[in-house]
């Protein structure tokens, strides 16, 4: 019965574990190499392919991948600068240093963050806030300089 054993364990050995078992039967002639056209310095001088992406010029061509939800060619450009209502840009409250934020219209803001706000009226507005100062914040909406004040209790 032993013998048995050890060429079971032999074989189930060989099985989970080939590179063992090849190392352990001695050294092997090295894996044949295939022929290529080419030196290796000249494959190994080629550059890899690059990836070509093709922005399609109408709907009908398809839509882009990356950005699923903008339009094919970015957005559009506008033809005057938008103008917003300043009565409908409130700001909220500020903190103080060491970390400055200043909240407007519901969302926190540091210094030169960008972001968009929701108006009264359901429209949103981009916001890049420049300056947080003690009782005010400098800030561009739309495509203007504003500077928000607190307000004070009524």
């Amino acid at each position: 019965m032993p013998n048995m054993n050890h060429t079971f364990l032999a074989v189930l050995l060989a099985l989970l574990c080939p590179t063992v078992v090849a190392r352990a039967a001695g050294p092997q002639a090295p894996p044949a190499q295939v022929s290529s056209n080419a030196s290796p310095a000249a494959a190994s001088a080629t550059a890899p392919p690059q990836s070509v992406f093709i922005v399609p010029t109408s709907p009908t061509q398809g839509r882009n991948p990356f950005f699923p939800r903008s339009t094919l060619n970015g957005p559009a450009a506008q033809s005057k600068p938008e103008l917003v209502d300043a009565s409908a840009v409130v700001l909220n409250g500020l903190t103080s240093p060491p970390r400055a934020t200043a909240m407007i219209n519901g969302r926190t803001f540091e210094p030169g963050e960008s972001g968009q706000i929701k108006l009264p009226n359901g429209a949103r507005v981009l916001v890049r806030c420049l300056e947080i100062r003690t009782n005010a914040v400098v800030a561009i909406i739309g495509a203007q300089r504003y500077e928000l004040r607190l307000r004070h209790a009524l």
